[in-house]
């Protein structure tokens, strides 16, 4: 199971909240209960996190996996497409792919990506070689870590036991895979409408004009940016996100057509 079913009512257009670098969309359950009952709200988690489940091994299949599951749910109709962190550029390929068999999908929803996709830098993508023994264990004990963090916080929200030993493990090779898929993905230029909510950290490499999100969203933007760390934003700072978050949605759902939608949103220079 990819999908977490969240808030299925509703006559919004429902969203599908891509995981982030490590597969988990922890937030999921507390976003839900702030955008209320009209807004229907799917989690979308890494495969592996279940026993049987199979790790996916790519990023590609990850998409096509993730849009077969979406069309199982909502087979019709406009949707939206988020994703958190480094899983914004997995948001881009599904709202590409659904575009492509003719689904109307709302701007693209990116929840503080990298400022540096780390697919662009060839030195970066050398270290994540899991063929390593070395690596292998610096990238476990770091995912790890960060599901135990994630999980120590009373709003977080995770989708196995971190006091299971045997869980925890299964979830962080499922996490450890997902990580290097992402970081191994190779965005390409995608020209449809966007909308980013971003840390106070990332605005340089959006708004500096060299700087590669402005070669991979060429088309119409809207940034909002908030004054926290890309930590802070998911703790301290998730509040305030939700409710830009919120704003973000209830603004897709008002834009009628793609013409309308697309005179709400200007291009942030």
């Amino acid at each position: 199971m990819v999908l977490v079913s969240l808030q299925t009512s509703g006559k919004s257009p429902p969203l599908f909240f891509v995981h982030g670098l490590s597969g988990v969309m922890p937030i999921g359950r507390y976003l839900a209960r702030r955008f209320g009952p009209d807004q229907p709200f799917y989690a979308v988690l890494a495969n592996g996190f279940y026993p049987g489940q199979p790790i996916i091994e790519s990023a590609r299949d990850m998409v096509q996996a993730y849009v077969a599951e979406i069309i199982s749910v909502r087979p019709s109709g406009p949707l939206i497409v988020a994703g958190m962190c480094a899983g914004g550029l997995i948001a881009i390929e599904i709202v590409r792919e659904l575009q492509a068999r003719d689904r109307k999908v709302g701007p693209v929803i990116l929840a503080d990506p990298p400022a540096l996709p780390h697919a662009l830098n060839e030195k970066i993508r050398s270290k994540w070689d899991t063929r390593q023994p070395q690596i292998a264990r610096q990238l476990y004990e770091s995912v790890r870590c960060q599901f135990l963090d994630h999980a120590s916080r009373p709003y977080n929200d995770m989708p196995f036991d971190c006091n299971d030993p045997e869980q925890l493990h299964l979830a962080v090779l499922a996490g450890v895979n997902t990580l290097v898929a992402l970081c191994k993905h190779i965005p390409t230029p995608f020209s449809e409408s966007a909308v980013s909510i971003l840390s106070a950290e990332r605005p340089p490499g959006f708004f500096h004009p060299n700087a590669r999100w402005r070669a991979i969203l060429p088309g119409l933007q809207t940034v909002h940016v908030l004054p926290w760390t890309h930590d802070e934003l998911f703790r301290s700072g998730l509040e305030q996100f939700s409710r830009v978050l919120n704003f973000t949605l209830k603004e897709i759902a008002t834009s009628d057509t793609p013409a309308e939608r697309q005179l709400d949103y200007a291009r942030t220079e």
